[in-house]
């Protein structure tokens, strides 16, 4: 029995986890009611996630607070169905942290025109660690294993990805109703992933077999992003255009080692490489969006729709030839254009209580998607997960005497096919009749206070 082919089993319900949510642009917001609104300001941000959203809103706004979004939190819950077998359901829960913004205002007194701020967000913190050590059980391969024979896997799998930006935003205003702005934010990238599956078998007649796979990288990239804003405020509706640049990239680097060692088998192996200093390629395409906010009584409706250019396929990272010549492997991604849109809803029913809702989409500008299972396995499959995210949210925002609440929870769901995620290499394992399906449900819990500190606000969440 080809050892290989068994260790596939774990390769193929963990491979979904690794793309999700990378290349998607909306799935963070920052600032307490942005968050609430699902990001949905463009044309009427009011706290200094304007300095991510829209900074001209900087210059129409009257004394924006100093802000902290301190650690939020979140439940992530992943289903997958027929990826183990027919009909076979697995599910997977993590509770974690969500990425935060700190952002505040300053003056330069010889320019009383101007308005500054300063931000520090966290755009992504993310991270997958996988960790399963068990023997499997033959009898679900069929009747061909004598009960002596025995196979135990042990499979590792750690995947980090973060982008911490560092900014400052301008704005001006041209007219009374009129502004613009710009933000200008350094980025710290870093990505790296590690896969290592080891396997021990005995079967009869055969002895002991053993397999060691390990493939580990690092990507880390240092550029710059731009937003430029405009906005205007008419007498019934807010209105924002923003303007995101492509990344520049100044400088990055990455590293790649290989190892596979198969002992006990009549084709033995012994590979190992290890890499550093690889050209590496960070892109992120140009993003053009427009807001409106409508007030209506004391009330107010917020409307955003996005564009999102496409990057045609380049290598992330670039990787020489492995030991011997027999291994060479490709790491590039794509994606294509997008549109999104959503809304957003404040209601006012007192001076002390408001109430928000909001539904934004979150479009898959995936084509292909650089992931360490594309170097697990050098084949023509579609391994990523292309599926449409939807972003709902509803809060409260409570007025007291001295400290305003801001409550509230955001939902996100997704859920896509995948047809013929593993080919496998002996015509006796059971073949999945029907796609692989997975399906993601995210909720996030926002706590948030204003409170007057030494003559300023300060807002915690």
């Amino acid at each position: 029995m080809n050892i290989r082919a068994k260790h596939i089993t774990f390769i193929v319900f963990i491979f979904p986890f690794l793309s999700i949510a990378q290349g998607y642009y909306n799935q963070e917001n920052f600032g307490n009611r942005s968050i609430l609104l699902s990001g949905n300001v463009t044309g009427s941000v009011d706290d200094l996630g304007l300095t991510y959203y829209n900074p001209a809103r900087l210059a129409l706004i009257e004394d924006p607070v100093f802000t902290i979004n301190a650690k939020a939190y979140q439940v992530n819950t992943l289903n997958l169905k027929n990826v183990f077998g027919n009909n076979g359901k697995i599910s997977d829960s993590k509770f974690e942290g969500v990425p935060s913004l700190i952002a505040g205002t300053f003056k330069i007194e010889k320019w009383e025109k101007h308005h500054f701020a300063y931000a520090f967000l966290s755009k992504e913190r993310s991270r997958f660690n996988f960790n399963i050590n068990r023997e499997i059980d033959l009898d679900e391969f069929g009747d061909d294993f004598d009960e002596q024979d025995r196979l135990v896997g042990d499979y590792q799998l750690d995947n980090k990805r973060t982008d911490e930006w560092f900014g400052i935003s301008w704005g001006m205003k041209l007219k009374d109703n009129l502004s613009i702005g710009i933000s200008t934010f350094v980025s710290v990238y870093n990505y790296s992933s590690l896969y290592d599956l080891r396997f021990a078998s005995l079967f009869e007649n055969q002895g002991v077999d053993l397999f060691n796979n390990k493939i580990k990288f690092g990507q880390n990239s240092y550029g710059m992003f731009w937003k430029l804003g405009l906005a205007w405020q008419l007498d019934k509706l807010d209105l924002g255009l923003n303007v995101d640049f492509p990344y520049l990239e100044i400088f990055g680097g990455g590293k790649f080692q290989y190892q596979k060692f198969l002992s006990g088998v009549e084709e033995e192996e012994f590979l190992f490489d290890d890499f550093e200093d690889l050209e590496t390629t960070r892109k992120v395409p140009m993003g053009i969006s427009f807001g409106i906010g409508w007030p209506f009584g004391k009330n107010k409706l917020h409307f955003k729709a996005d564009w999102h250019g496409g990057l045609s396929e380049y290598d992330v990272l670039v990787i020489p030839p492995v030991e011997d010549g027999t291994e060479s492997f490709i790491f590039s991604e794509s994606l294509r254009s997008v549109i999104n849109f959503g809304i957003g809803a404040e209601f006012f029913l007192n001076e002390k209580l408001n109430i928000y809702g909001s539904f934004s989409t979150d479009f898959s500008p995936i084509k292909s998607s650089a992931n360490i299972f594309d170097l697990i396995e050098n084949e023509e499959r579609e391994a990523n997960f292309d599926a449409d995210y939807m972003h709902y949210g509803l809060g409260l925002d409570i007025k007291l005497k001295k400290l305003k609440v801001v409550l509230g929870t955001t939902y996100t769901r997704a859920a896509g096919d995948f047809g013929e995620p593993i080919d496998f290499p002996i015509v006796d394992l059971p073949q999945n009749e029907d796609p692989s399906r997975i399906s993601i449900n995210r909720w996030r819990f926002i706590v948030g206070l204003e409170i007057p500190l030494f003559g300023y606000d300060v807002e915690f969440n």
